[in-house]
């Protein structure tokens, strides 16, 4: 390409630079590389919260303690201790935490979730494409949904919703599968064949109560657990069922009241 070597104007001459082919293709790299990164979503996790023993479990590499807003790279596993608990905060605001003796790790900015023992709340923001959770036993689909999964090392399964829907599906059986909704659980055994009905938990005595919202900040779906509490009230819960909470293990007795995840032989 021909150009001028220089421009005169007012009295200032400009020397002008020569256009080559090989100006044109790094400009080509360089706009490439902004629309690239602008289009590549963010993965890593920030870490919001830390009670006592929370350690960081990365590839090839000892484990380390997790450090208060540390950012967490996709494929990381994060594990708790004893009475510990950790947050686990993502770009789009989906927001995991996790209870004690847990073992989790992440993928896919957070939607999808591996969780070999303990329990976790996960909230994935409305119109976000949704996250699943995956474990030895079951698996669950959720969309624009606040939930509480627990497994405990034995092979029991809860699942409990705050807010939103879900789906469970057995992972030997995967023609068995239960749709959830707001104020319901759902306890699978170890072993189960066949995904049982849910039951009805109290959704407002459980918020009162949870290590996994007590002692943390306010949810930002808070005002939608708010709405499915007074829907579950105005209907009436029913507080007949045996079933309220859920036994920590298969052979524990029914309680009638949430009470703390099942926690089973800690992950060692």
């Amino acid at each position: 390409m021909t150009v001028p070597r220089s421009f005169t104007g007012g009295g200032i001459t400009l020397p002008m630079m020569r256009v080559t082919p090989r100006y044109f293709f790094y400009l080509f790299l360089f706009t490439s590389s902004i629309v690239t990164a602008a289009e590549t979503p963010r993965k890593d996790a920030r870490v919001t919260q830390v009670i006592r023993e929370v350690n960081v479990l990365e590839p090839a590499a000892p484990k380390r303690p997790a450090v208060l807003n540390e950012k967490l790279g996709d494929g990381t596993a994060v594990r708790t201790g004893g009475e510990s608990r950790a947050e686990l905060t993502f770009l789009d605001l989906t927001i995991t935490r996790l209870g004690a003796n847990t073992i989790y790790s992440f993928r896919k900015a957070g939607r999808q979730v591996e969780l070999n023992g303990g329990s976790i709340l996960l909230r994935v923001p409305k119109n976000s494409g949704g996250a699943t959770i995956l474990s030895p036993a079951v698996t669950a689909g959720v969309t624009g949904t606040t939930l509480i999964f627990e497994y405990a090392r034995a092979g029991a399964t809860r699942m409990t919703l705050l807010e939103g829907t879900a789906r469970l599906t057995l992972v030997g059986h995967p023609a068995q599968t239960r749709n959830l909704r707001a104020g319901q659980t759902l306890e699978v055994p170890a072993g189960a064949t066949r995904i049982p009905e849910p039951t009805e938990v109290d959704l407002d005595r459980l918020m009162k109560t949870s290590p996994l919202i007590i002692g943390f900040r306010p949810l930002p779906s808070r005002d939608l657990i708010g709405a499915a509490i007074k829907q579950q009230q105005a209907r009436g819960l029913n507080n007949n069922n045996p079933n309220q909470r859920g036994p920590q293990n298969p052979s524990d007795p029914p309680a009638p009241a949430p009470a703390p995840p099942p926690q089973g032989p800690g992950p060692r």
